[in-house]
């Protein structure tokens, strides 16, 4: 008898660079896993980071046409960020668990997370908590329906103003994840 593989569990998607942002992604997927779904926490960094999340940056820049060579250790900030964003869009696009995802990032960052999160069919949950959203995010957001979440403080440490933000938009995600 043919056994069919069960459905992989649903999967709430954390995106970030860990070398910036860990302190922040870590409280994103401590308020995330008070949910009913799985949390896995992926890093887009470009740089040597640690901790690397369950999901390694040189995982998601192995799904670079040409490689993870391509992505890793640029030394131009701006060619790295555009490799990882093409990577992580063709990561994306292969995970077959995904039930929404959320990111967090300043200009580049944003840049990374919202390329993968426009390639998303429209309806799958997908928020970016940005720096850049305060001003024009038509290069960030495209014709998607991903929602920009301001920031308002920079992303560099938590602090009393932007733990309500982040929660707001994890508690946002789970509502989104949990009645499609």
């Amino acid at each position: 008898m043919l056994r069919v593989p069960p459905d992989p569990a649903p999967t709430v998607y954390v995106v970030g660079t860990l070398d910036t942002k860990a302190e922040e992604l870590a409280f994103l997927c401590a308020t995330l896993r008070s949910g009913p779904v799985a949390v896995r926490l992926v890093n887009v960094g470009t740089q040597a980071a640690t901790p690397e999340g369950d999901v390694p940056a040189s995982v998601v820049a192995g799904h670079h046409p040409d490689g993870a060579g391509a992505v890793m250790g640029l030394i131009d900030r701006g060619q790295a960020v555009a490799a990882m964003a093409v990577a992580f869009e063709r990561f994306l696009s292969v995970q077959p668990d995904i039930a929404g995802v959320i990111g967090i990032g300043g200009g580049g960052g944003t840049a990374i997370i919202t390329a993968g999160l426009r390639a998303l069919p429209y309806g799958l949950p997908k928020i970016m908590v940005s720096t850049m959203a305060s001003g024009n995010t038509a290069p960030y957001v495209g014709i998607s329906d991903l929602i920009m979440v301001p920031a308002v403080t920079d992303l560099a440490g938590l602090n009393s103003l932007n733990r309500v933000i982040l929660h707001n938009a994890a508690q946002a995600l789970l509502g989104m994840v949990a009645h499609p």
